[in-house]
């Protein structure tokens, strides 16, 4: 099954390689990340901060400090959600997550 979906002007496909903005939050898992979604259209923002702590101290959520490559495995465009597999050298080469699609570049 092929689908595209729009980012920044560029249409991405299932397949694709795409760039993920440098300190986005990286979830586990697409539950965790909805909840995080919730939180920031809320405008709740001590809420949305102690959120992201408990995630990431717990790491179920990761914060990666430069942009990163990824392919792109899936997309729910109705949650702004897409599951990606690292594609850059190093330990997390291979992972999955779940990321907001406004994290992409």
């Amino acid at each position: 099954m092929t689908f595209a979906f729009a980012c920044s002007g560029a249409v991405i496909q299932k397949g694709a390689t795409v760039q993920v903005r440098a300190n986005s939050i990286w979830f586990q898992d697409a539950s965790a990340l909805a909840h995080w979604q919730a939180l920031k259209r809320s405008g709740k923002a001590k809420a949305l901060s102690a959120y992201q702590e408990k995630m990431l101290s717990q790491r179920d959520a990761w914060q990666f400090v430069n942009k990163l490559t990824v392919k792109v495995l899936s997309y729910n465009s109705g949650k702004h959600q897409i599951n990606v597999q690292m594609t850059d050298p190093g330990r997390m080469l291979g992972t999955k997550w779940w990321l907001d699609t406004g994290a992409l570049l």
